[in-house]
């Protein structure tokens, strides 16, 4: 059983840190981080990050039953607080944010919105060194940030498996200042989302925050980055202090440092 303390509440409201199973009258003050749709056998959920002041994260779920009664409330980057929900272990490998366990909504969940000034990021962002190095467990995603190298042309791949008859991927570098690149791999709808904006500002230098991205091994056996459908986003020189300071920055040489690789890096 997670310990509780009198740290674990601010003002009313639980720290997402202190959430857990074993307590079921729950409120937590959080910021909407991100916000898609999936759709699954039992039919379709909606799936959130949710953020607190304490720069903690976790994953919501609302079961489809209960979508049309909270989406219009549920927008992303608004603050709202929640009480009245249920608290139970993510099951799935790949989790989009390291905690173990998600916030679930109820019939009987209140949410309301409410005024926050904050201009917090949330952001988990990994090394690169770390991630080739194979130390980054691969089943929790991550966000990197870069400059933008190396793009290819988008491509359409065929494929039996998918409805459209294939789905679009492409493939660039990201460059940090260290100048240690990562190769992304892109697919699907926000592959073209991202080639159309770098097309857009191609002709100067482009800084690319990625938010919830997973690790996978490529076939060269090299750790890269690429999208989970739905939860990935992009940005392309957002309005922050790093993207300022990669743009200032310049770097001497434009070499790919030789990195040692581990394949079996677990929480």
């Amino acid at each position: 059983m997670i310990p509780f303390t009198s740290d674990s509440c601010d003002g009313g409201y639980f720290r997402i840190a202190s959430l857990n199973p074993n307590m079921g009258e729950w409120s937590v003050s959080v910021k909407i981080l991100n916000c898609w749709s999936v759709s699954r056998v039992t039919g379709r959920e909606l799936n959130m990050i949710l953020g607190d002041e304490h720069f903690t994260q976790i994953q919501a779920v609302v079961r489809d039953e209960l979508i049309d009664n909270y989406l219009s409330r549920l927008i992303i980057d608004e603050w709202v607080s929640i009480k009245n929900f249920d608290v139970s272990r993510v099951n799935s490998i790949l989790r989009p944010v390291p905690h173990r366990f998600k916030i679930v909504f109820r019939s009987d969940t209140l949410v309301q919105s409410i005024n926050m000034c904050s201009s917090r990021t949330y952001f988990n962002l990994t090394e690169f060194v770390s991630i080739l190095s194979g130390i980054v467990n691969p089943n929790i995603c991550v966000d990197v940030v870069g400059k933008i190298v190396n793009v290819r042309e988008l491509v359409f791949v065929p494929s039996v498996e998918h409805s459209q008859g294939g789905y679009f991927e492409l493939y660039f570098g990201l460059r940090d200042t260290e100048c240690i690149h990562l190769e992304c791999r892109l697919t699907g709808d926000l592959a073209v989302e991202f080639y159309d904006l770098w097309k857009q500002r191609s002709r100067n230098t482009v800084i690319c925050i990625i938010k919830f991205v997973k690790l996978e091994l490529s076939q060269e056996h090299r750790w890269r980055c690429t999208n989970v459908t739905g939860s990935t986003r992009i940005m392309l020189n957002p309005d922050l202090s790093i993207t300022d300071e990669m743009l200032c920055w310049n770097p001497e040489n434009d070499q790919v440092p030789i990195i040692t690789r581990k394949e079996n890096a677990m929480e």
